[in-house]
């Protein structure tokens, strides 16, 4: 009928729309092409400008136009210098800016842009670049581009960490659910109260328990929100473990004298220097591994034919030297001096006060009441009571994980794992405590039947002859080789298809019931020189054709195989 606009079907605006596409294709390309030809051509002129212009305010993320235009913006500079019609240019280009955040507030490019042109102008307006970034958070409050842009836009601006801090608070007044806000308020707090001890992770202790206090709000309010128990995990903190000799060990039969550390380091840059009897002696320094990687565990191969009384080493701790001193008593082969600590697992869970955890705890349990299966509180409940006593809170933490398994299978294997690792802590931690006298230290422990998979801090076991990681699930042996006093060591019931162990002093192997299937598995125990019995009962490697010639073969030094002599 007349004076009635004609509908058009869905295939006629497909049509249509596919029709629009190919021409705004035709001309994107057309001038993309002429914008690469002048880039060539090095035709850094105001078209440059215009036709970068053209793309990026459609497509804001073509990232080598942006560089065009500042190579643009360099020649201008060069050619003129810094006038009055570059400076109206570079204000210009911050209004285009602002445009194409419009299209993406999360364009990496932009925001790089936009620093760039800031610190290309002598004379910035950072004051302005602040509230633009109240501007797009208040669109997006999680918008990590922006928070990025704003920290460099408050050092240039001279913004005091207390100004910074009362906006973090009212974003987060705002909506308890900004990660940002509470990730950037803990990067303040350290700036604004410095811990007494120097740690700039930490913070004074009245600020502390208003900032528990903000987060208990925040988690009471709506305990399923991650953020402010992520805060929470923050300001319970990690101690810092000092750099420290742990063990000092000597063993004058095999001429090597060990060093375990509270961290991770290469002996090579702590200068060491070692005195047997009150004369230096040179050697090779080596970790367990043979390699040149940082490490827990140092030794010391030195070669002297007097009889040692006394041995002092010499490093270089926190530009420091300090001297680690050992003596040999008469007729002993082998000596020790441990640090007081060495053997506080705990200590690396937390920097706060125990008084301090104990009202965490308490708070966590009363939300529990009230939101039993909220996997968040269950965490913290379970972190704070390893924090507390680990060997007390045993039970309930495992209670506790087994919870979390419930609540949040989906991270079960991780709770499993976790479980296990809890386990070997607590085991390593009532050796040390049932080891009261050093001199006469207890020299085994049992670490059977307890589902490990992984293995941790065994350098807290260095002097212990006799281990016992039977009926686990260990598929390698890598750890073990921080046991460098071990004589005995027990695998057997394990998924072991190879043996990579380097321990001087281990006698005697059982590994019996793995999954070995051939000798070349066994190689790497020639860095076992005084390995005399080898148990390899019930594994696959057993069924080979002169199966026992060819362990021989490869351990020459072996005395006995399998129970019987070789």
């Amino acid at each position: 009928m007349h004076g009635r606009l004609k509908v058009r079907t869905s295939a006629e605006q497909a049509a249509a729309k596919q029709k629009e596409r190919e021409k705004k294709m035709k001309i994107y390309n057309e001038v993309t092409e002429k914008i690469f030809t002048k880039r060539r051509n090095n035709e850094m002129d105001k078209e440059a400008l215009e036709l970068t212009e053209q793309i990026l305010a459609a497509n804001p993320d073509f990232t080598t136009l942006w560089n065009f235009r500042r190579e643009t913006f360099l020649a201008f500079k060069e050619k003129r210098g810094f006038d009055s019609k570059l400076e109206e240019c570079c204000k210009k280009e911050l209004l285009f800016l602002q445009s194409c955040l419009k299209v993406n507030p999360k364009s990496y490019s932009v925001w790089h842009h936009r620093q760039w042109i800031n610190e290309f102008m002598p004379h910035p307006n950072w004051k302005q670049e602040m509230q633009l970034c109240n501007l797009f958070l208040s669109f997006d409050e999680r918008n990590f581009h922006c928070w990025d842009y704003r920290r460099t836009v408050v050092k240039k601006a001279k913004i005091t960490p207390e100004e910074e801090f009362k906006f973090s608070t009212d974003k987060i007044v705002e909506n308890f659910s900004n990660y940002s806000s509470w990730h950037y308020r803990s990067k303040l707090l350290p700036l604004m109260h410095p811990h007494e001890s120097g740690n700039p992770e930490r913070i004074e202790e009245e600020a502390l328990l208003r900032e528990f206090e903000l987060a208990q709000n925040a988690f009471f309010t709506d305990p399923n929100d991650q953020s402010a128990w992520f805060y929470h995990r923050w300001l319970l903190g990690r101690a810092q473990i000092p750099l420290d000799v742990t063990c000092t060990y000597i063993n004058t039969d095999h001429k090597i004298l060990i060093l375990s550390f509270s961290q991770l380091v290469k002996v090579s840059l702590l200068s060491p220097s070692v005195v047997i009897n009150n004369q230096e002696v040179q050697g090779t320094w080596r970790n367990v591994f043979s390699s040149c990687r940082p490490c827990y565990i140092w030794i010391f191969d030195f070669d002297m034919n007097d009889t040692i009384r006394t041995v002092n080493v010499t490093i270089t701790l926190r530009e420091k030297k300090v001297t680690k001193s050992v003596s040999v008593g008469k007729g002993e082969i082998e000596s020790w001096a441990l640090s007081s600590d060495s053997h506080l697992l705990r200590a690396e869970l937390t920097a706060i006060h125990s008084s301090l955890l104990e009202n965490e705890l308490d708070s966590c349990k009363m939300l529990l009441e009230e939101e039993p299966d909220n996997k968040w509180t269950i965490f913290t409940i379970v972190l704070l009571m390893r924090a507390l006593d680990a060997l007390t809170y045993q039970d309930e933490t495992n209670k506790y994980l087994t919870k979390l398994c419930q609540v949040d299978p989906s991270r079960r294997g991780y709770y499993d794992d976790l479980c296990k690792k809890f386990a070997l802590e607590n085991a390593i931690e009532k050796y040390w405590k049932e080891t009261n006298n050093i001199t006469g230290c207890k020299r085994s422990i049992n670490l059977s039947n307890m589902g490990l998979t992984n293995l941790y801090h065994m350098q807290q076991l260095l002097l212990v002859n006799t281990v016992d990681l039977s009926s686990n699930e260990l598929t390698n042996l890598d750890q073990c080789n921080a046991l460098q006093c071990t004589k005995t060591l027990i695998v057997s019931s394990n998924k072991l298809q190879t043996i990579s162990l380097r321990l001087n002093q281990l006698e005697e192997l059982i590994v019996n019931k793995n999954c070995i299937k051939d000798v070349i598995s066994l190689e790497t125990l020639k860095d076992c020189p005084r390995l005399k019995k080898l148990d390899l009962r019930d594994n696959e490697v057993c069924s080979l054709v002169d199966y026992r010639m060819k362990v021989k073969d490869v351990l020459p030094f072996l005395r006995y195989l399998d129970n019987e002599p070789l």
